[in-house]
């Protein structure tokens, strides 16, 4: 016998040896170990922007799942849009992973304090509890008293987003205004009462002329009592003083 004719006869044999093995080792990798052949990696798409419903689904599509991570107001964002995910977009990432979606809570807004009606400094501290600034303040003749707030923008009771200011005019008070009659009044009750309106008192004049007015009450005015003068006017006042003996 030739070594080659046993060679022949032998190949056959081989071949099914050979086959028998691979047959094994395909048995196996697919069947015992197929996670080390089939990969289950995939791309993380860029979900940022999307409202956590959408992104959600879009995650879930291609065997992803999402999950609520840090919620926080933002402003320029809706109530609900992704700003931001972990793991980043483009990670590879085996299936199932929890990708996790920070979400918008929108503007935070707060509701405009009442402050018609409250003098300029009681307004101004109203909108600071309210966690607003006082905006552009403006005056306008009005009757009602100096400094009183006449209107604001926004309006009370109106949401407005934080932070933001509240602009609002304060009376200058009326144009004219009725003087006090004050006349028999005592120096200094007369004075509190005209400056309380909104004039200036020059100093006491003496009038030595009036026989029988008690010392120091107002004898004269000028302005005359209930006639009209723009406020901040001053109002000189004349004093019952006894006469200098000789």
């Amino acid at each position: 016998m030739t070594l080659r004719g046993s060679a022949r006869r032998s190949l056959p044999y081989l071949v099914a040896i050979v086959s028998g093995f691979l047959l094994a080792y395909l048995i196996v990798a697919f069947f015992i170990f197929p996670a080390n052949l089939v990969t289950t990696d995939t791309k993380v798409p860029n979900v940022v922007g999307l409202t956590y419903d959408s992104a959600a689904k879009a995650l879930q599509k291609i065997g992803f799942a999402a999950q609520k991570g840090e919620q926080r107001f933002t402003a320029g964002s809706a109530s609900g849009q992704v700003l931001g995910q972990n793991p980043l977009p483009d990670a590879v990432e085996p299936s199932g992973t929890k990708i996790v979606l920070d979400v918008s809570q929108g503007q935070r807004t707060t509701q405009v304090p009442q402050i018609v009606g409250l003098t300029r400094q009681q307004a101004e501290l109203a909108l600071q509890n309210a966690g607003l600034d006082a905006g552009d303040i403006t005056q306008r003749e009005s009757p009602s008293p100096r400094g009183q707030v006449l209107s604001s923008q926004p309006v009370g009771g109106e949401k407005t987003p934080l932070p933001s200011e509240v602009s609002f005019v304060v009376s200058s008070g009326p144009s004219q205004l009725a003087v006090p009659d004050v006349i028999g009044q005592s120096y200094m009750s007369a004075t509190q009462l005209l400056m309380q309106v909104g004039f200036r008192v020059g100093p006491a004049e003496p009038d030595t002329t009036t026989s029988g007015a008690p010392e120091g009450t107002v004898t004269s005015q000028n302005p005359a009592g209930n006639e009209t003068a723009p406020p901040g006017v001053t109002v000189r006042l004349r004093v019952a003083t006894p006469p200098k003996e000789p």
